[in-house]
């Protein structure tokens, strides 16, 4: 769901359509340019501490060796509601965009193996921005408003296994599997009847194949290391049952440490490469893509009892690059975190709640600053 988003002109920023030839788009935003914007395939409780333990977390999506860390068969949930507010030239306005980055589940087979299945917006390219302008006739110009909607995503199905190899050693390795589709409409209307009303709509949709492997190692109780990776594979894009373009998924490298020899405290560190630009090829020649480092980390501290059980508190830090470019210019993200977590059915589920401050910038005279509210729950029965 989105708010519209409307601009006299000054902060259209205007973006290539991916793969759509005839279409030309203005687009409010510098967060969902390109195939859209990464949330990053990390649960509520690993962003509240800047994405710090997401390399050990059980429930987020990027190593299936931290499969291992669900001790348990459950479900996990999340809903991540965006407020995102962009200002250029003096002016501003707000949209707001509703997510469900990230569901996954697991189950046991005896004490060392664990099989385990993600869903994950890889890239979510959800957004809607208006702009006016006058049609000149012969005697006269008339005005008229275009909207251009766009709403989709790409994700990243994950089916894995971890298993423990040693008794601190646990080896993961899952299968990937993209796809997805984007919806582009561009309507135009005038209350002048002069004026041609049209609606254009067109409709691409995504597939490719992946494989991810990964470590986890505790050499201590107070210490724990998650190493991972992703092969990207063939990506192709469609336009109703035509190919039109083909390129290869993004590979990506990560690394993250926990440590917990601290009384009450959890501290949580990361850093993270993804290989971006190999999809070039998938969009138009005006594209721009580029390789993107993201660094996050973040401290938990054991805090006052509730519903039986302390609660967690949780704050963090992140620095990330985005994938796509803007007017030739790279744009970063800084974001600043803090949740709580709750701990319920004597420890068997879990309820994450985090709040996220994120600034980007990067284009001259342009800034967006965003509100992200997650809110996560895992079930364990």
């Amino acid at each position: 769901m989105r708010t519209r988003l409307s601009f006299a002109g000054a902060l259209a920023v205007i973006t290539a359509i991916p793969a759509v030839s005839n279409s030309a788009g203005a687009q409010g935003t510098l967060s969902t340019q390109g195939f859209g914007y990464p949330p990053g395939q990390i649960s509520a409780g690993a962003a509240a501490l800047g994405g710090g333990p997401a390399e050990t977390d059980a429930a987020s999506a990027l190593n299936p060796a931290a499969m291992a860390a669900w001790g348990r068969p459950g479900v996990y949930f999340e809903y991540a509601p965006e407020f995102r507010s962009v200002s250029a030239n003096g002016q501003s306005d707000n949209t707001t965009t509703s997510r469900f980055p990230l569901a996954a589940g697991a189950m046991m087979l005896g004490t060392r193996v664990t099989l385990g299945v993600s869903l994950s917006t890889l890239l979510d390219r959800t957004w809607e921005t208006t702009r006016t302008g006058y049609k000149q006739l012969v005697l006269d110009s008339v005005p008229f408003t275009e909207d251009f909607r766009s709403a989709g995503a790409i994700n990243d199905v994950k089916a894995g296994i971890s298993v423990g190899v040693l008794r601190t050693l646990w080896l993961g390795v899952a299968a990937d599997v993209f796809s997805g589709d984007n919806d582009l409409t561009i309507t135009r209307s005038s209350s002048d009847t002069t004026v041609a009303v049209y609606n254009q709509t067109a409709r691409m949709s995504y597939s490719g194949i992946g494989a991810s492997a990964g470590i986890m190692w505790q050499p201590d109780q107070v210490l724990a290391i998650g190493i991972s990776g992703r092969l990207g594979g063939r990506l192709t894009s469609y336009r109703n049952d035509t190919v039109l373009t083909r390129a290869t998924a993004p590979d990506r490298a990560g690394a993250g440490i926990a440590f917990t020899g601290l009384p009450g405290v959890i501290l949580a560190f990361r850093a993270d490469w993804d290989g971006w630009k190999s999809m070039n090829g998938l969009g138009s020649a005006g594209l721009g893509v580029v390789n993107t480092w993201d660094y996050g980390g973040g401290a938990e501290f054991r805090g006052p009892s509730a519903l039986g059980a302390p609660l967690a508190l949780r704050i963090g830090y992140r620095r990330r690059g985005l994938p796509f470019l803007v007017d030739s210019a790279k744009i970063m993200e800084s974001a600043y975190s803090g949740g709580v977590g709750v701990l319920l059915a004597q420890g068997r589920s879990r309820i994450d709640l985090t709040l996220v401050r994120s600034v980007r910038n990067g284009l001259p005279g342009v800034t967006e600053h965003a509100w992200t509210m997650e809110f996560g729950v895992m079930v364990r029965p």
